[in-house]
């Protein structure tokens, strides 16, 4: 079972990689656009350039599939990369980055009542390790404080969670890209709306060349390859393993900070990711290891 999933494992650890590139990235861009702005032509672009791929396909799945098959995954979405943008515009960067980081604390409640998943030992065993690894690589294990920024935080992450559970239901009988091509589009149509809403119209003339950069990067690698890589990866691996995997994010965000952005990881700092990368590793081994425990 191991050998089958385990391209699949790497799909979801490559995503892990590229998200964790995308948040120096943003950060990058949003000295030239405004968050939400970013966030909405990043999607608009991404949408486009899978419907000019995919687009054949994207339709045949729409014109096949129930609505409901994709819809939910889409706004689950939505509201996770809104809810990011607010978080990281009304609280600190590391306690944003803490929060946002915990999928893996709402998804296998919600694979249990979506999916009627177990709730097993291991699973919560890697729940309190994550969050501890988490808190350390984030904090620094300073106390975090906890306001409205930081609970629009955790509600991006319910969302990114909700969203994974809803995509792994969904993708067992729908085509990967086309429902990926649909998710992003709802996105798109969600992002603009919160940005018209949230903030002022742009001057896109005057829109920095490197902001524009990275705003293509996140839209090609951010959002087309990764979401891709994601949603065919769950279709072989459970929502529940590739949000612990996940959490591994802002780990590949603090060794590249540290080259591109000068950011230091102190020594706590450091022995949290450890703890997460044993987490995620242990993740992707979950089934090898339940079998073992058992016998």
């Amino acid at each position: 079972m191991l050998n089958k999933t385990w391209p699949f494992v790497l799909f979801i650890v490559l995503e892990t990689v590229i998200y964790g590139a995308g948040n120096v990235v943003m950060k990058l861009a949003y000295a030239g656009i405004s968050p939400l702005w970013c966030t909405a032509l990043r999607f608009g672009i991404a949408f486009a350039v899978l419907m000019a791929i995919f687009g054949k396909r994207t339709v045949r799945m729409v014109k096949s599939s129930p609505v409901k098959n994709w819809l939910p995954a889409g706004v689950a979405m939505t509201f996770c990369y809104i809810f990011c943008s607010l978080s990281v515009n009304m609280t600190s960067a590391t306690n944003a980055g803490f929060f946002i980081a915990l999928p893996m604390l709402f998804a296998p409640f919600i694979a249990l009542g979506l999916l009627g998943k177990r709730y097993t030992k291991l699973t919560a065993a890697l729940q309190v390790a994550v969050i501890c690894g988490l808190y350390l690589l984030t904090c620094g294990g300073s106390s975090a404080s906890f306001g409205l920024g930081e609970l629009i935080g955790l509600g991006s992450s319910a969302c990114a969670a909700l969203a994974l559970v809803l995509s792994e239901r969904s993708l067992k009988d729908t085509d990967a890209m086309g429902f990926t091509t649909m998710q992003i589009g709802v996105t798109f149509a969600g992002s603009v709306a919160a940005a018209l809403i949230g903030e002022p119209l742009p001057d896109f003339q005057n829109v920095p060349v490197l902001s524009w950069g990275c705003i293509a990067f996140l839209a090609m690698a951010g959002t087309c390859l990764a979401l891709g890589l994601q949603n065919v990866a769950l279709g072989k691996v459970s929502s529940v393993t590739a949000s612990v995997i996940l959490c591994a994010e802002p780990v590949i965000t603090a060794v590249i900070s540290a080259f591109v952005l000068s950011e230091a990881l102190g020594t706590v700092g450091i022995v949290g990711a450890a703890m997460i990368v044993t987490c995620t590793v242990a993740a992707s081994m979950e089934d090898k290891i339940t079998a073992a425990l058992a016998g």
